[in-house]
């Protein structure tokens, strides 16, 4: 779930030193971990704070009222392990094997249509899950493909992804929708391409329990939108050493997965923790034994380092749209690239510049992945 955000916190302190509580093999296994009832699917904490066990983390002020999957609120933790089917992933439904599109390296971020006036130039954009269906009746915003395109000005042979990172709030919505094949079909109808999972998240200062359960869910998403014929790309969303060898084990399980994602563009993309994910990463690729094509939010300086464990990579690229709207312009230099201001008259359309930001964007990704 997520940490209380849009009413006042709930939460009795916050934890300094983020980095403290970030799990490395180094570090000496937590004393309360080791005959904790989880602990196989788990596999313990190791981290540099001084915690007995994960209940550290469970500093609520009122527990009824925390929405994180922990032991201290059993009613809630009952329900939502049963809502999974347990944490283990052997559960899961196999979905067959659906064949994916040719994916370009980069990928620009469409969000909406807003100053814009004909289609872009790029033949290949994403688009955000949660702009699909409306978020009061849970069902499809749009009535055919035209209507979609029409309302993102996109040309008829646009090839379309769907990301799903998001804010939690958002990807919450997802979970929630009351038929979520149906929508899924209504994608495959729109003629959408492909669709990366929600990115539920991992906290690094919340009881495991959470985790695990995010971890399911996203595993149990993924299945559900390939069993429906869509091309997904699965989250390999981890906190833990134990995460990252459960994913290997999942994908070795499932031979129809042949795309995941990862998003470095919060926690796992801090300076001193992003080699961390990457060197998983590339370890899983090696231990799994087959390709994988990658697509990655965030992240773009180390598509060298992860180039060569993976068949294919794709960035989808946020900067060039959301620069165009600041009437910002991107310009290539000898470091990678600066933005400068490029104001229009008011009214103008921005088609221009968001084509030039893209083309620029492009060429500094190729860039950085050839050098």
């Amino acid at each position: 779930m997520s940490r209380s955000s849009r009413t006042a916190p709930i939460e009795k302190f916050q934890f300094p030193a983020a980095a403290t509580h970030w799990h490395g093999s180094d570090f000496t296994k937590s004393l309360g971990c080791q005959k904790c009832f989880h602990h196989d699917v788990c596999g313990g904490l190791q981290v540099e704070a001084a915690i007995f066990d994960c209940l550290t983390y469970c500093r609520c002020t009122d527990k009824t009222t925390c929405d994180n999957v922990c032991p201290r609120n059993p009613g809630h933790q009952v329900a939502r392990t049963s809502e999974v089917k347990g944490f283990d992933f052997r559960n899961v439904p196999a979905a067959a094997l659906v064949v994916a599109p040719d994916l370009p390296l980069v990928v620009p971020m469409i969000f909406h249509s807003y100053s814009r006036s004909r289609p872009p130039l790029t033949k290949t954009v994403a688009l955000s899950l949660y702009e699909m269906f409306d978020k009061k009746t849970g069902t499809i915003r749009f009535a055919n493909r035209r209507a979609l395109l029409d309302h993102f000005k996109l040309a008829d042979d646009t090839v379309i992804i769907l990301s799903g990172t998001q804010e939690d709030f958002q990807i919450e919505r997802w979970w929630n929708l009351a038929n979520r094949e149906q929508v899924t079909r209504d994608l495959i109808d729109l003629g959408v391409s492909m669709v990366t999972t929600p990115n539920y998240s991992l906290f690094g200062d919340v009881p495991r329990l959470d985790n695990l359960f995010n971890m399911k869910r996203i595993a149990l998403v993924w299945s559900e939108i390939q069993r429906e014929g869509m091309p997904c790309a699965i989250h390999l969303n981890a906190r833990t050493d134990k995460d990252f060898q459960r994913w290997v084990e999942f994908l070795r399980d499932h031979p129809e997965i042949t795309h995941v994602a990862f998003e470095f563009g919060t926690g796992a993309g801090a300076p001193n923790r992003i080699g961390w994910h990457v060197d998983h990463l590339n370890n899983l690729v090696r231990e799994v034994s087959r390709p994988f094509h990658l697509v990655m939010r965030g992240g773009g300086g180390e598509l060298r380092a992860l180039r060569s464990a993976f068949s294919g990579i794709t960035l989808i690229d946020t900067s060039p749209f959301l620069k165009t709207q600041q009437r910002q312009r991107l310009v290539m230099t000898g470091n990678g690239l600066k933005s400068v201001s490029a104001p229009s008259p008011k009214g103008a359309p921005l088609d221009d510049l968001l084509d030039e930001n893209v083309a620029v964007s492009r060429v500094a990704v190729e860039r950085n992945t050839t050098q």
